[in-house]
């Protein structure tokens, strides 16, 4: 099982999904490099896939889906950050989505899975339960 950093990045009521040609949406992030810290390569694989950079993170929790163990991190961006797809990292398309949105998208199994998590019994990813395992709030 391989070790993904998953970076969740949430404006207003929507989080930031990408798309490889062909496949279904995912959270951005990736595999970490030998020796990379699981919050450097969420950080890392969210600029390389968005071309955004991120001005904070927060390790959320893990979620082990059936090929990944996903460390996942909230991210934040400046206000005025445009992410667009970067076609050299192999992403085709980008999207902001709002979790009424999932049921009728070929989304992962770990996304759909994270998401739903997030959004707990609020229904929303704008107000989730960001506290990590360790209980502490992000603070963002």
């Amino acid at each position: 099982m391989r070790v993904r950093a998953t970076a969740l990045l949430v404006r207003q009521h929507a989080v930031l999904l990408v798309k490889e040609r062909g496949g279904p949406w995912f959270l951005p992030g990736g595999d970490l490099r030998p020796g990379e810290l699981a919050m450097a390569a969420a950080i890392r694989e969210l600029h390389e896939e968005t071309c955004v950079e991120a001005s904070a993170a927060a390790f959320l929790w893990q979620h082990v889906s059936a090929h990944h163990m996903h460390q996942v991190f909230r991210v934040a961006v400046p206000g005025d950050a445009r992410p667009r797809a970067n076609v050299r990292a192999g992403i085709d398309d980008l999207r902001w989505v709002e979790l009424s949105q999932l049921a009728r998208m070929s989304v992962t199994p770990g996304t759909r899975a994270i998401l739903e998590r997030a959004a707990g019994v609020t229904g929303s990813v704008s107000r989730p339960d960001w506290r990590g395992s360790a209980g502490a709030s992000p603070g963002f």
